[in-house]
């Protein structure tokens, strides 16, 4: 019999966002794409992958009593005396794990402390080059992307950019008109898109010229990797994991002029970025995890 892989989130639906839900969506597509066997049971597979929390306690240990191989993989940050039940059940399983996948090296510093796992590796997040291809042609928005509102995406900040940059146009995709105390239609240079699939989304970032990206303590943003992809050049916050995943592609919020005026430059950079292709991270989880 082949050894099956199970992943710990259904990957078979098309997700507008998340970063967990993203990469099982990817990984499914990876292992159908290369005709790899997995299975929706743990307690079948010879192989796991555990995301975060997302894995019935006692049916991971059954599966770790019989030999089943797990890796673990994490995107998350824990906050200092305020441990929330779902990180308590991550070190839970940490302990029963083979190997542990932290997102980036923020992730890493953050979360290790807390496992002190023993055997681990940083691997970034990636994306389909088939749907987020480079454009070698930049559009004319300010592009800035979103699902979520809360208050690490830093929205204020970027409502006070847009302020400050009347000149420019922007181009806002996601839940931004669901936001409570920020009303962006009243900016004249800002267009609104509600939220858009994945396959959706390629589309826009042909209209953007670079990825504005406020968001602090992002692990390891999936938006920032599709928006590289696409030859979207970014400026981040540089308080999180999103600056190891942008390198030499784009600057931080502080030289967002700087970025504006090199635009090409950083562009063409973008170009480069193979290593965030969706297979090459898959067969990184596969070689850790020794399946064949």
């Amino acid at each position: 019999m082949k050894p099956r892989l199970f992943i710990s989130i259904r990957g078979n639906k098309r997700p507008a966002g998340g970063g967990a839900n993203t990469f099982a969506w990817n990984m499914a597509r990876f292992l159908k794409k290369y005709k790899l066997q997995f299975t929706s049971n743990i307690k079948k597979a010879s192989y796991a992958i555990v995301i975060a929390d997302k894995v019935d306690l006692r049916d991971l240990k059954f599966a770790n009593s019989r030999g089943c191989f797990i890796l673990h993989r994490l995107d998350e940050e824990f906050e200092p005396n305020l441990l929330k039940p779902k990180h308590r059940k991550i070190i839970e399983i940490n302990k029963h794990v083979n190997v542990t996948i932290f997102q980036s090296e923020f992730v890493f510093k953050n979360v290790q402390p807390y496992l002190n796992a023993r055997k681990w590796e940083i691997v970034l997040n990636g994306a389909d080059p088939d749907i987020f291809c480079y454009n070698s042609n930049q559009g004319g928005y300010i592009g800035h992307i979103s699902n979520s509102i809360g208050q690490k995406k830093r929205f204020d900040l970027l409502d006070r950019t847009i302020t400050n940059y009347p000149q420019e146009s922007f181009l806002l995709v996601g839940n931004h008109g669901k936001h409570k105390s920020i009303d962006f239609l009243r900016h004249k240079n800002v267009t609104l898109v509600g939220s858009v699939k994945k396959t959706v989304l390629s589309k826009y970032h042909k209209k953007m010229k670079c990825l504005y990206f406020p968001s602090e303590r992002d692990p390891c943003p999936n938006t920032v990797v599709e928006a590289i992809l696409s030859g979207i050049p970014v400026c981040y916050n540089a308080y999180g994991g999103t600056k190891e995943v942008v390198k030499d592609c784009g600057l931080p919020l502080e030289q967002f002029d700087e970025l504006l005026d090199k635009l090409p430059t950083f562009h063409e950079k973008c170009r480069n970025r193979k290593d965030l292709f969706f297979d090459a991270v898959a067969e990184k989880y596969l070689n850790m995890m020794g399946f064949v």
